[in-house]
């Protein structure tokens, strides 16, 4: 359970806004005449100030105009019918999925005539009950991020919690408490959660549950803050649209170039000569470790046809070596000479103690040192214009990443001799076709191919007067550190490891079509999303595992020779598939000048994963109501059976109430279903029965006999060692979202809101672990729908937008969050 509260306050130039529509915006709004009668058939242009493209509809019998599909930029609005002066209003801003309205009246005179209208509305949403916080690019420019990835401000949007990372649960943040793996990140309208994480066990990385990020953990590798346009979170209640996951959507849009061209060069930098010495290095009177980032690149925009067709380039440089001072335990000098002359070479493989003696053969090893990473992210956008009527965009994206930090940690504790050393390499490419078939339908389809190929492997160097040992002395005949993976554990001390952990990749096509569609008061879309994803493992053919319980001689000590614990293991390259598909309609329908309500049906299948052939498939159990007599399904059996009543209705309204001019007030309220993935940790499957074998000796006399350290072989016949399975009629796990707000405007320029938000999950999934439940099976983790979590929270922000060079955004959040199980893992 976690109960906390929360207060933000950001300066410069932040903007927050409500509403969800695709990637894109729209534009609505009535137009009248002095008398306050509706203009029919009057033309309406909104033409992008930085392209000259043109976007035009005319309006119904109701008065009203709707203009769909807009990417997200600044206007120049124009409304023409003869015996009305000609409007004009310059610098309309539209934000990635802004749903703006703005009425106009139009004055009677000669056609030829013109009036510019000045902005002086109240930033007061009054089409929607979703909430969300938007960030554009000039607040991003302003404000000093960590790393150059943007990751901190998502941290400032209400209900935003920081949770750890970890082998079981892999997601950073936690929305409106939600699990961390249950966000959806997208980049220009299509998925940007293929990552992988580099671990044996892919869990919930091979269902598409992680955004790719960089090898340090950053959104660098997705686009760089210079090649951003802005982004939103939607936390709230969104449109039937938007889905896949209950937690935030996380949306971005990358920028395109203009009809000037533009081009800037940037170099950030951090020194340790800048920076005091650390306490704990001067305490233990280590040297100042080395501390550098560079960051540096540049963009380049600009038309290559003007008012047709416009490129953007960016490049982002990225060399760090992070400091570090760490103090550690590694056995004595006096264990190490009475080590027996097999087991000196494993404690000689840890640094040489330069601390006090700890007793029981341990002693204190500290040093200090720099951890280096690198990342390369280079980008390509084209946009542009086949007519005024087609709009064509196409991007490429392609970033390496590699980290090299000193003392991996599992779980005894930390060792310093030997590094893990991670490298990650993603690709994307995006197509999209805007289409204006007349002044009421419009649409978009978006394609998209990803990939991201990760890999880790460890190790030992002779950092602190270690002396790593050969590959002959730790690996059997016929394996090397090349091939094979070896773990060293002295309970109290730490592990070290050598060798490769192994090769993960995930590789993603999505297609996006988005149709709208104007009648009366009614804005209709349509929708559908198709996900493919093929997750690849490729871990080291063999792995050994040694722990001790201390480094004394007595029996499981370090220097007796026999081993408290000793594992073989053998490993497979795997793969598998995993499948999403959604459809969606909804209406937005101004039903008075006043109220408008959003609202629609979702509808999400999400298969099980599997083989992406049939010797990939991955195998089940039958009779999991009785353990004592379960038995191993026939390989192709599906981990459970596909649902597919998972229909989410959704509806949001929103009232503006009278009141002064830029005093007005907007009472808002959403409510709606919200389905996960479903597939959660299994996808570990791929590391286990039958794609691994292992033998285990308890206790075990170390270094193991040829015989008993030589690779296990495959099998796919019982006995299982360890194996996972899910209920055979899983659910897909939902949650239950509502919320009701008050906005009031104050001014043109500030807004002050109170947000009260909950959140029910339900069937949720959860995993058990059964030991020894029948001669057969020795492990068994099983997953099923017992989970349930709930959320409620009270959420107060103030914004005031961009004025007089100053912009605000505070936001205080109290939230109460409570479930049986917080991962599903």
């Amino acid at each position: 359970m976690r109960c906390g509260s929360a207060f933000v306050l950001l300066l410069l130039t932040a903007v927050t806004c409500v509403r969800a529509q695709s990637i894109n915006a729209s534009l609505t709004g009535r137009i009248t005449d002095p008398a306050k009668a509706l203009i029919v058939d009057a033309k309406v242009t909104a033409i992008s100030a930085s392209t000259n493209f043109a976007y035009e509809t005319k309006t119904n019998d109701s008065g009203e105009y709707y203009l769909a599909n807009l990417p997200p930029t600044s206007y120049r609005i124009e409304i023409e019918k003869p015996g009305f002066k000609k409007l004009i209003r310059p610098n309309v801003i539209l934000h990635v999925q802004d749903a703006l309205r703005i009425d106009f009246e139009m004055p009677l005179g000669d056609v030829s005539e013109s009036v510019t209208v000045e902005d002086d509305t109240a930033p007061v949403n009054i089409e929607s009950g979703t909430v969300s916080t938007v960030v554009n690019r000039t607040f991003v420019e302003n404000v000093p991020l960590n790393g150059r990835s943007f990751q901190t401000l998502i941290n400032l949007t209400p209900g935003v919690v920081v949770t750890p990372t970890a082998f079981n649960d892999q997601g950073q943040f936690s929305v409106n408490g939600q699990r961390a793996d249950a966000n959806y990140f997208t980049v220009d309208g299509v998925s940007a959660n293929f990552g992988v994480t580099g671990f044996i066990a892919m869990m919930q990385s091979a269902s598409g549950a992680l955004p790719a990020l960089s090898a340090s953990g950053g959104t660098n590798s997705l686009v760089s803050v210079d090649a951003m346009q802005e982004f939103r979170v939607q936390t709230s209640s969104f449109a039937p649209e938007f889905g896949r996951t209950p937690g935030g959507q996380i949306s971005i849009a990358t920028r395109s170039g203009t009809n000037d061209l533009h081009g800037t060069m940037f170099e950030y930098f951090r020194n340790n000569l800048l920076d005091a010495t650390d306490w704990f290095t001067n305490v233990k009177g280590l040297a100042k470790p080395e501390e550098r980032l560079n960051d540096f690149g540049g963009v380049v925009g600009g038309p290559l046809t003007r008012n047709k067709t416009f490129f953007f380039f960016s490049y982002e440089g990225q060399r760090l070596r992070q400091p570090a001072t760490a103090q550690t335990t590694v056995p004595d000098n006096q264990s190490r000479q009475q080590a027996s002359a097999a087991m000196r070479p494993y404690l000689n493989a840890f640094p040489v103690a330069n601390g006090p003696g700890l007793g029981s053969g341990r002693a204190q090893f500290n040093a200090s040192f720099s951890d280096p990473s690198t990342l390369d992210a280079f980008s390509g956008r084209i946009d542009h214009a086949l007519g005024p009527r087609f709009h064509l965009f196409g991007r490429y994206n392609y970033s390496p990443s590699d980290l090299d930090q000193r003392g991996p940690v599992f779980s005894s504790g930390r060792v310093l001799s030997g590094t893990n050393f991670l490298s990650s390499s993603i690709h994307t490419g995006t197509i999209g076709l805007t289409q204006i078939i007349n002044p009421q339908i419009s649409n978009e389809v978006r394609a998209n191919y990803s990939n991201q190929r990760l890999a880790i492997r460890f190790a030992l160097d002779d950092f602190g007067g270690a002396a790593p040992p050969t590959d002959s002395i730790l690996f059997p005949s016929g394996i090397t550190s090349a091939n094979g993976t070896l773990l060293f554990i002295i309970l109290g001390v730490g592990e070290y490891v050598q060798g490769k952990q192994g090769v993960d990749e995930q590789r993603q096509v999505n297609v996006v079509d988005n149709l709208s569609v104007t009648r009366g008061n009614h804005q209709l879309k349509f929708g559908m999303d198709y996900r493919w994803l093929a997750p690849f493992s490729s871990p080291a053919a063999y792995h050994q595992f040694v722990a001790f319980s201390n480094v004394t001689a007595a029996p499981g000590g370090a220097r007796s020779g026999t081993a408290l614990f000793a594992q073989a293991s053998s490993f497979q390259t795997n793969a598998l598939l995993a499948q999403n598909f959604s459809v969606y309609g909804q209406d937005t329908w101004k039903i008075t000048p006043r109220l408008t309500a959003t609202y629609g049906l979702r509808w999400d299948v999400n298969p099980p994963l599997k083989g992406k052939s049939e010797s990939d498939d991955p195998f089940t159990v039958l009779g999991m109501n009785n353990p004592a007599t379960m038995t191993l399904a026939p390989r192709g059996t599906p981990l459970y059976e596909t649902t597919y009543g998972n229909v989410a209705p959704r509806i949001g309204l929103a009232y503006q109430f009278g009141g002064l001019r830029n005093w007005g007030a907007v009472l808002r309220a959403g409510f709606g279903v919200f389905y996960d993935l479903g597939q959660g940790s299994l996808g570990g499957v791929s590391s286990f029965f039958p794609y691994s074998a292992d033998k285990t000796f308890v206790p075990s006399a170390f270094p193991l006999s040829a015989q008993d350290a030589a690779p296990p072989a495959l099998s796919t016949n019982l006995p299982v060692s360890t194996i996972l399975v899910a209920d055979p009629h899983l659910k897909l796990p939902r949650t239950y979202q509502w919320n009701v707000a008050l906005e009031q405007s104050i001014g043109t320029n500030q807004t002050l809101s109170a947000t009260y938000v909950g959140a029910i999950g339900r069937d949720l999934l959860r995993v058990s672990n059964l030991l020894g439940v029948n001669p057969n099976f020795d492990f068994i983790a099983f997953t099923d729908n017992s989970a349930t979590s709930d959320y409620h929270a009270l959420q107060l922000k103030f914004q005031q937008r961009l004025s007089r060079g100053l912009q605000v955004l505070a936001s205080y959040s109290w939230s109460h969050s409570i479930d049986i199980a917080s991962t599903d893992a």
